[in-house]
C-alpha cells in the first residue's frame, strides 16, 4: 500500500515539474534569447518542442489506458472483453461483450444498459471476412489488366519474329 502511495506522489511530482518548466521556461527563453538565432538553435528548439509533444501524447495515452477510458480488456486475464461496438446515434450504441465463454449483445444509452440477447453460438472473429465489393472489383480489374498486358507483350514478340 505504501509503495502505491509513493508511486502516486512520484507521478504527481513529475507532472508538476513538467508543468512548472512549461510555464516558467518560456519567459526565461524570451529574456535570454538575442535578436538573431542561429540555425542550430532553431533546430534544437524545434526538436525539443517535438519531443515535448510526443511525450505528452504518450503520457495521455498511458493515462487513458490506466484510467480505463479505452474500451477493451477489463480483467487482467481477459475475463471481460469488448468484441464490437456499433454506434446507433450520438448517445446510443450496441456492444458485443464476451464474459468468459458467453457473448452478450448489450444496448447502451445514457441512462441504462440492457442485455438484448445472449448468443447461444459465440461469433468467431478469427474467420476471414469476405472482401468488400470495391476490393473485389479492383482485384478483378487488376487481373484483367495483367492479362491484357501479357497478351499485348506476346503479340509484340510474335510480330518481332
Amino acid at each position: 500500500m505504501l509503495s502505491k502511495v509513493l508511486v502516486f506522489f512520484k507521478q504527481q511530482a513529475v507532472i508538476y515539474c513538467l508543468l512548472f518548466l512549461l510555464l516558467v521556461n518560456q519567459p526565461l527563453w524570451a529574456a535570454v534569447e538575442p535578436g538573431i538565432s542561429t540555425t542550430s538553435e532553431l533546430a534544437i528548439q524545434v526538436f525539443l518542442g517535438l519531443m515535448l509533444v510526443l511525450s505528452l501524447m504518450f503520457a495521455l495515452a498511458w493515462l487513458a489506458k490506466r484510467m480505463r477510458l479505452v474500451p477493451g480488456n477489463v480483467g487482467g486475464q481477459n475475463t471481460i472483453r469488448t468484441l464490437a461496438v456499433l454506434p446507433l446515434s450520438n448517445r446510443e450504441k450496441l456492444l458485443l461483450v464476451q464474459v468468459g465463454e458467453e457473448q452478450l449483445l448489450l444496448g447502451v444509452t445514457n441512462q441504462q444498459i440492457t442485455c438484448l440477447h445472449e448468443l447461444k453460438k459465440p461469433i468467431d472473429f478469427n474467420v476471414t471476412k469476405p472482401k468488400p465489393a470495391f476490393a473485389q472489383f479492383m482485384q478483378q480489374w487488376s487481373a484483367k489488366n495483367q492479362l491484357t498486358a501479357t497478351k499485348t507483350e506476346e503479340k509484340k514478340v510474335d510480330e518481332a519474329d
